[in-house]
């Protein structure tokens, strides 16, 4: 019984390392390929400063069920995977 938890755990811990991983990567890919356009900064400033909060939008308790709900999908997709395998 140990066992499978364990790997069921291990698939959701990868699951948030994934999604994480792909924030910070695309965050990085969108700030290397900004291209200011000095037409439409004022525009873009409006924008900023009106529309965009900066920080935290949320407090950490959203983070946190946020990577709990990612654990989850990560035991339901091994689980599934299990079942599907062993009807084989």
């Amino acid at each position: 019984m140990k066992k499978p938890v364990f790997q069921a755990l291990v698939v959701g811990l990868i699951f948030v390392f994934v999604f994480h991983a792909f924030q910070i990567i695309q965050g990085m890919y969108l700030t290397m390929n900004y291209v200011p356009n000095i037409v439409e900064t004022y525009e873009s400033v409006d924008y900023l400063q009106h529309k965009v909060t900066f920080g935290y939008i949320s407090s950490p308790m959203w983070r946190m069920i946020e990577s709990l709900g990612l654990m989850l999908l990560g035991i339901i997709v091994f689980y599934t995977g299990k079942v599907l395998r062993r009807k084989k």
